[in-house]
């Protein structure tokens, strides 16, 4: 408790800027009163920034929710974005805010009715994807650095996804039907969708020439060449035979070069390619860096797919136009049903 003394009048001491008495009293009151008025207005701004924006029957949804999914939309922070385009930003931020009401609205339903998704169904969804999209888990996994998400992140992309598919197929899948009928007439309609460039899949050994002046260093390497070819002969596995002796950038993953469309390549190697079947490959020969053996791994053929090829694909694109139709519908009405409150 601090004691007002009336013997003790404030005044400046004499010769000095010094305050005395009271002074030190009412200067200690006014640093006490500051420091209390600075931790109200930290305790503002964090009431600010995570404040309710939306209430989602039992959920809420807060500020620092809405700003961080605009962030994750746009690639700016909310604000940097409402200095940069006001109007724009609370485009988005409608958009955005709307997007998470739908996916509460989404979860809740998910727990209502007990959807599970285990690690295992994860796996077995990421493996897919690598098989439809024919990449490996490196180039998985360089694909998500690229994006900006870890692992952790993308698997619960996965679980999520799976999760909504899964209430799908409960709410919606079971009232669809796709007929042949149907699929033959997208079929006809969209056949343009359906065609599909020559396509080859490469890997190969290349052995450097750094000196083509070099009739030696020529010498090695073309010696070196029909040794590997001798051991490919007797059965020695491509992929083993890059990681060992090629120089090449694609060597430590077996030589592969990817899927690259025929029309692309180098017209003599096109003709050395077009001799081959899958699985064959080239004689020794020279190219741009030094000697090569090139191996055609796989091959797509060019032209329109036969319906029958595409069937069911063209099924599940179907499928899903009319899901993705049907959810929203569910999704609106499901919405109209619950408690929504947005603050602004």
């Amino acid at each position: 408790m601090f004691r007002y003394d009336r013997e003790v009048p404030f005044r400046w001491s004499k010769g000095s800027r010094r305050l005395t008495g009271n002074h030190h009293q009412a200067v200690f009151v006014i640093v006490l009163l500051s420091a209390v008025c600075m931790t109200f207005l930290s305790d503002l701004s964090a009431e600010i920034t995570n404040r309710v924006v939306a209430t989602v029957n039992s959920d809420i949804i807060t500020l620092y929710e809405l700003n961080c999914s605009i962030e994750q939309v746009t690639g700016l922070s909310a604000s940097n974005l409402r200095l940069q385009d006001e109007e724009r930003f609370y485009q988005v931020r409608r958009a955005v805010l709307n997007n998470l009401i739908n996916e509460k609205v989404t979860e809740q339903q998910i727990r209502k009715l007990g959807i599970k998704v285990t690690e295992r169904d994860i796996d077995e969804a990421i493996e897919r994807v690598k098989l439809e999209n024919r990449v490996t888990q490196e180039e998985l996994l360089s694909n998500m650095r690229l994006e900006g998400i870890t692992l952790k992140e993308y698997r619960q992309r996965v679980k999520e996804e799976i999760e909504r598919a899964r209430l799908v197929n409960y709410e919606v899948k079971s009232k669809i039907v796709i007929t042949e009928a149907d699929a033959r007439n997208y079929y006809q309609k969209n056949m343009e969708q359906f065609f599909e460039t020559h396509t080859v899949k490469l890997a190969r050994i290349l052995l450097k020439t750094p000196d083509p002046a070099d009739p030696a260093g020529i010498t090695r390497a073309r010696d070196l060449g029909k040794g590997i070819l001798k051991k490919l002969e007797a059965g020695s596995d491509f992929s083993d035979m890059a990681k060992a002796y090629s120089q090449g950038p694609a060597g430590p993953e077996g030589g592969c070069l990817g899927w690259i469309p025929f029309d692309q390549l180098d017209p003599l190697l096109k003709k050395r390619i077009e001799k081959l079947s899958p699985g064959e490959y080239t004689e020794l020969h020279e190219c741009r860096y030094g000697i090569q053996i090139v191996q055609l791994v796989d091959e797509i053929e060019g032209g329109i797919k036969p319906f029958e090829e595409v069937r069911d694909a063209i099924y599940s694109k179907l499928f899903r136009d009319t899901i993705e139709k049907k959810y929203a519908d569910w999704l609106s009405k499901l919405r109209e049903e619950s408690f929504i409150k947005v603050v602004f």
